[in-house]
């Protein structure tokens, strides 16, 4: 895919590349009947998370899966707005934020690059990550607080904090007051 974004003549390319390799999943998932994670990520990113860490539907009380869901929907509407507002951003991706299906495609493309990340069996192995053309190098794109709170609270509602390393930066004694919250909203 490299060679296209090389290649191009005209218009610049923005491309969103699945990981060369799948993460080792917690669940009973099949490949063959549903796709790959990644594509999961882009459609169903909750649904993702969950399969990754060991969660189906059956699993979830439906109250944990809408609290989970509301704080999953407040961050990505945040973080677009922190990519709408960059001055970092390459104008290729500034272009596309235009459209809210793509810009709801790369938020939740984010999410699952970060989700993957922190994902212990995976921790600092870049061939499980999927990756961009041309790069998000900007502050958003980094293991940023903002990016490990959501997914700290996220494993605490689902109770599957184990399953991600968190830099020191992210304070699990503030992540009650957080998740508590999203209950009065």
């Amino acid at each position: 895919m490299q060679i296209i974004e090389e290649s191009q003549k005209g218009e610049s390319v923005a491309m969103l590349l699945s990981p060369s390799c799948s993460p080792p999943i917690a669940s009973n998932y099949s490949h063959h009947s549903n796709g790959s994670l990644f594509t999961m990520f882009l459609t169903s990113p909750l649904q993702a998370f969950c399969l990754l860490i060991g969660l189906s539907g059956t699993d979830i009380d439906s109250d944990t899966y809408n609290k989970a869901e509301l704080l999953l929907s407040q961050s990505l509407n945040k973080w677009g707005m922190a990519l709408a507002t960059s001055d970092t951003l390459n104008p290729v991706w500034g272009q596309v934020l235009g459209d809210p299906f793509i810009r709801r495609l790369l938020l939740r493309f984010i999410f699952c690059k970060e989700v993957l990340a922190l994902y212990a069996p995976i921790y600092n192995k870049n061939e499980f990550l999927p990756t961009c053309v041309p790069s998000l190098s900007m502050p958003v794109m980094s293991q940023s607080d903002s990016f490990q709170s959501v997914i700290l609270q996220l494993g605490s509602i689902f109770g599957a904090t184990k399953c991600f390393i968190f830099s020191k930066n992210v304070l699990p004694e503030n992540l009650l007051t957080d998740v508590d919250k999203l209950c009065t909203l």
